[in-house]
């Protein structure tokens, strides 16, 4: 069984303008580093990608108090650097101080 690796960030966003966010962040994703963003529902996604050597692929789901990334471990020497990246990304396009049309997608 391998490992899984597990982020959780709050927000006190209505679901629906998490959403969105957490879209601009999978665009983000897509048209930045190549990463592939499918949704499955409204408030569930899958995350699959390279961010420089950290392999990424994991299931966002989108609750009414927080975001929760589930995904593959990439191993002991990577996790602090996959976790750290992924929490500071998902902070920052949940940050209600900034505009959803100020998040960067590309």
């Amino acid at each position: 069984m391998s490992k899984r690796l597990h982020v959780e960030v709050p927000h006190s966003l209505s679901q629906a303008e998490a959403l969105e966010r957490l879209r601009a962040l999978g665009d983000y994703f897509v048209n930045r580093h190549g990463m592939n963003m499918r949704w499955e529902s409204e408030t569930v996604g899958h995350l699959a990608g390279r961010y420089l050597l950290i392999h990424i692929e994991g299931r966002f789901s989108i609750e009414q108090t927080r975001v929760q990334l589930d995904g593959k471990d990439p191993g002991v020497l990577l996790r602090r650097k996959a976790i750290d990246y992924l929490t500071r990304k998902i902070s920052t396009y949940l940050n209600p101080a900034t505009p959803i049309d100020q998040l960067p997608t590309r």
